[in-house]
């Protein structure tokens, strides 16, 4: 598949699907330290993809920007906000969840 504005390929490792992005609650989610991880190939694969989401971290950025205003101007009225989540939606139950 060729990339699109809510689809990034992450090399050959995996991919970016910008249009399912959702908010997470503080404290609810964590970092990983890759470093402790045991499995050597697991680790190497995830570095891998850290490198690459760091290089890209510009375009990965401007790409959600354009995606979610899409979204939020156009509302189900193009294919690209079709397959967009709602990010109102899942905003306030991210702000009511409790």
């Amino acid at each position: 598949m060729k990339e699109t504005t809510d689809f990034i390929k992450i090399k050959d490792y995996a991919v970016l699907n910008i249009n399912n992005m959702l908010p997470v609650p503080n404290g609810l989610f964590e970092r990983v330290n890759i470093s402790a991880i045991k499995d050597l190939k697991y680790k190497a694969l995830l570095q891998a993809e850290y490198r690459e989401i760091k290089r890209r971290r510009n375009l990965i950025m401007k790409n959600a920007k354009i995606v979610y205003s899409h979204k939020i101007k156009n509302e189900n009225k193009t294919p690209l906000s079709k397959r967009t989540n709602d990010f109102i939606e899942l905003e306030k139950a991210c702000k009511n969840y409790s």
